[in-house]
């Protein structure tokens, strides 16, 4: 069978279409719990129907055999039965599953998790007999792609810079995503496009004292506003963690953007290779202006050293950014 998208798949068993076995390789958790909880939900009217007809396994403690065993058990007091079997990539393998998927039992939906999809025969035999699902992660130049989707599925435009605070906020964790941006939607109540005032707004975080404030303010060197910005962050509860991963993840672009420039890329060519918005390359190139590839490097080790400091030491935080602030500005 053909690779479908999750939004398919769970299109389908919204629509009472249900593949006896479904295969979700890929380490991105979220889509296979997405798709998970809507089977969950379409395949059982009743939480009553669940509990008597769901089994789950874990290929790193059960047998191939508990796995057959539940699957040719018949269901109780509803249609289907239900069995998931979560790191089947750790399950040994006997040619057994392969003769199950030959004649599948009609009244079992099985689901196989893995974290990605082995070399073994086995693999070769899901690929035709069962309903793949690709849950690999989304790639960090595609997040924001993911963003705008996700939001357009809802019935809302976002705003590009909006994308980006989301992005530089919470990364590639989908879950931390789809939240924040259900928690906008419901403070929204209307249709308007999301903007970064309706981020503000609900995730607590302003202009004057959020984190990329501080990162555009150590970009320009602004040892002042840096310091200011650093001490309303800890005066606020920021985690200096969360901080640090947001600060780097800035510079890790810049050194890039950087070795691109020594090689001779212009402007058009630094953007397709970095996969990033125009917005975005202008604030990488005027930050290229304050620091050299050497200094960015260099930036890059005071931020790592920061990061163990925060995790490991129980001293005052504050002081630690602020040092922080000063190192970069002072480089």
């Amino acid at each position: 069978m053909a690779t479908i998208s999750l939004h398919a798949a769970i299109g389908q068993l919204k629509a009472g279409k249900i593949a006896p076995v479904y295969f979700l390789p890929g380490k991105e958790k979220f889509f296979q719990d997405q798709f998970i909880d809507a089977a969950l939900q379409y395949i059982f009217p009743d939480k009553a129907s669940r509990d008597l007809n769901l089994t789950i396994l874990y290929g790193s403690e059960n047998t191939l055999s508990d796995l057959l065993s539940a699957c040719m058990s018949y269901p109780m007091l509803a249609a289907q039965r239900l069995v998931l079997v979560r790191d089947f990539d750790k399950m040994k393998m006997t040619d057994a599953l392969a003769k199950y998927l030959d004649h599948p039992q009609k009244t079992t939906c099985l689901i196989l998790s893995a974290s990605e999809k082995g070399r073994a025969k086995i693999y070769t035999t899901l690929a035709k007999m069962a309903q793949t699902i690709d849950c690999t992660p989304i790639r960090e130049y595609k997040i924001g792609g993911w963003i705008s989707e996700h939001c357009r599925e809802k019935g809302y435009r976002i705003e590009p810079q909006a994308v980006q605070f989301l992005v530089d906020l919470l990364g590639t964790n989908l879950l931390s995503l789809t939240q924040e941006i259900n928690k906008i939607i419901d403070f929204k109540g209307d249709s308007t496009p999301i903007t970064i005032t309706d981020l503000e707004q609900t995730t607590g975080i302003s202009k004057e004292t959020n984190v990329f404030t501080l990162q555009r303010a150590l970009a320009r060197r602004q040892l002042k506003t840096s310091l200011k910005t650093a001490a309303r962050l800890t005066e606020t509860g920021t985690d200096i963690t969360a901080l640090n991963a947001v600060l780097s993840a800035f510079f890790r672009k810049l050194l890039q953007a950087a070795s691109l420039q020594s090689k001779g890329k212009d402007r058009r060519q630094t953007a397709e290779a970095m996969h990033i918005r125009d917005f975005q390359l202008k604030e990488i190139y005027e930050a290229l202006t304050f620091f050299n590839l050497r200094q960015i490097e260099q930036i890059l080790g005071i931020l790592h050293e920061t990061d163990i400091a925060a995790k490991t030491s129980g001293g005052d935080k504050n002081s630690l950014v602020q040092m922080l602030c000063y190192k970069i500005c002072k480089i």
